[in-house]
């Protein structure tokens, strides 16, 4: 018996460290795993290569969803393209790592660029001691503060962290350029003397010369502005932006020199697309679509049947009402991922050319490849508009606001469209289907509960969301007004009057506004104070049922 004891001790003695073997095994294997695909990742950033970088990421990501390197990483790229997504993993980061500062450094740092203020003082909130009495703070501080339009405290964090780091020229340069907007002119004087002074130094020069060009530009200091413009042009890191502005200042003051410099970048132009499209978008703002059409004619035949050199093309033959040419130049013509808009534009020239049917047909295409893509059809989107075709524009907003109901720019235009047009059933329809993906949203919670009360739809719900908005931020005259409005359909009209009372008077010069305020003041009696806000809204576009509600109120006074 003791035997068998002791066989079956050793035989699970051995399971056991088998399994622990594999456990760690496997766990050192993902760990690996999740390395290697970060050191990918890495390669392919060295690389330029962003797109198979996120691809290692998200791998990285899938066998560690809380791998802060990859987190930071992605937060990189995202930043790189200039996407507000950036914040997000920034946050998960700082999250994951809480003691490591920084993370909120760099969390609050992209919430800056983003001009989400509120962000970044919540990373910035959540910093240690040393850290707040670190150089990084002062500067983060700084920038927060000058992007608020606050220079006397940007200026104060800014020379604390010059004070701790006292030979950083970026610091100096931005102490100087809230200088050189100050309206002291004593300041700007010396802020000037301070900014040339850095721009002979290499690190800053670069930035130095643009404050410096900005600066001679505001002040209509031409002469000087051509000559920071000259230098700018003149630094390695010039790019077609600063060319074309050169170009601008030379023409706008008549110098002898702007032929040569404009021959200059049609050569350097017939061998770089990029800087062919800059250069023909301002030929044809300032030369006109013919000059800019026929120029367009002398580069390389490969230049100008690929991107982005046709929309130029495009354009001009747009300006000049050459429907013919247009759709002759886009029918033949392949523009991959901006096919798209190729179809729109050839639509519109066939509209022009009544080719009624045919105009349908390239629209629908049109819109059928931008589908699934916000990008293409804010594009879409914007030719639509700018064409003035409002069906073509209603379809598009309609179709971005049902696949990417976080598109603000969708949600937006289309709702303005239904507000302009009074369909209130249909806004409602937007609204509720863009909260129930941003249920968190205050101001997504006031709509909806206005406008279920106007509709008299769900009102319990109404009134909760009504109340909810409300708690979330007293202070909004929109939400205070709607609160109120909830509270005067529950037969409260005393505590509705007391609400609408806090509003502040500045408030009530909006339309909308001042009708809430007065149909809550007629029916709790207050009808001298009723008068003026419902004849300023009865004045105003309204939706159809704020109108008669207006209407109402104003007979009963």
């Amino acid at each position: 018996m003791n035997s068998l004891i002791k066989k079956m001790f050793i035989f699970l003695s051995v399971m056991a460290v088998v399994a622990l073997a594999g456990w760690f095994g496997r766990k050192a294997y993902k760990n690996a795993t999740e390395r290697r695909a970060i050191a990918e990742a890495n390669h392919y950033l060295e690389q330029k290569d962003p797109r198979n970088a996120a691809l290692c990421l998200q791998r990285a990501l899938q066998i560690n969803p809380i791998s802060v390197p990859a987190y930071k990483l992605m937060a990189d790229i995202l930043e790189g393209a200039d996407s507000s997504n950036a914040l997000g993993w920034r946050m998960h980061a700082a999250q994951f790592e809480p003691n490591n500062m920084t993370n909120r450094l760099l969390w609050a740092e992209t919430a800056i660029k983003l001009h989400d203020f509120k962000s970044a003082d919540e990373a910035l909130g959540g910093l240690d001691e040393k850290s707040k009495n670190g150089a990084m703070y002062h500067k983060l501080c700084g920038a927060m503060a000058w992007s608020q339009g606050k220079s006397d405290e940007a200026q104060k964090h800014y020379h604390e962290a010059l004070r701790l780091e006292p030979g950083n020229e970026t610091i100096s340069l931005n102490i100087q350029t809230i200088a050189l907007a100050s309206t002291n002119t004593q300041t700007v004087a010396s802020a000037r003397t301070a900014m040339e002074a850095l721009s002979t130094n290499a690190t800053v020069r670069p930035i130095a010369l643009h404050y410096l060009l900005a600066d001679a530009t505001t002040h209509k200091s031409f002469e000087r502005a051509v000559y920071f413009s000259s230098e700018i042009v003149r630094e390695p890191s010039a790019t077609i932006s600063d060319k074309i502005e050169h170009l601008q200042l030379l023409h706008r003051t008549g110098s002898t020199n702007f032929a040569p410099w404009l021959a200059s970048l049609k050569s350097e132009a017939s061998k770089s697309p990029g800087c062919a499209f800059a250069l023909g978008q301002w030929m044809g703002l300032i030369e006109g679509p013919t000059n800019t059409l026929r120029w367009l004619g002398t580069l390389p035949s490969a230049m100008q049947t690929n991107q982005p050199v046709p929309l130029i093309a495009a354009d001009c033959y747009v300006a000049m009402k050459d429907w013919k040419g247009l759709t002759g130049l886009l029918e033949k013509q392949d523009w991959g991922d901006a096919n798209c808009y190729r179809l729109t534009l050839l639509s519109f020239g066939q509209r022009e050319l009544n080719e009624n049917t045919a105009s349908q047909s390239s629209w629908h295409k049109a819109l059928r490849l931008a589908g699934h893509h916000s990008d293409r059809l804010a594009r879409l989107a914007q030719a639509t508009a700018e064409h003035g075709w409002d069906t073509e524009n209603t379809e598009v907003l309609r179709e971005a606001a049902a696949e990417f109901p976080k598109e603000k720019w969708a949600v937006e235009n289309l709702a303005g469209k239904y507000y302009a047009s009074g369909n209130t059933r249909e806004l409602s329809e937007l609204i509720s289907k863009t909260y129930a993906a941003d249920s968190s949203n205050a101001r997504l919670k006031n709509n909806l509960a206005n406008l279920s009360m106007l509709r008299k739809a769900d009102l319990e719900e109404a009134f909760r969301l009504a109340r909810e908005a409300y708690d979330s931020s007293p202070e909004n005259p929109f939400f205070t007004s709607t609160y109120a409005y909830s509270l005067l359909l529950q037969n409260k009209p005393g505590e509705a009057a007391k609400i609408v009372d806090s509003l502040k008077p500045e408030s009530l010069k909006n339309p909308s506004v001042a009708a809430y305020y007065g149909v809550v003041e007629a029916q709790s009696g207050h009808k001298d104070l009723a008068k003026a806000p419902l004849e300023r809204a009865a004045a105003a576009k309204l939706l159809p049922e704020e109108n008669a509600m207006v209407k109402v109120a104003l007979a009963s006074l």
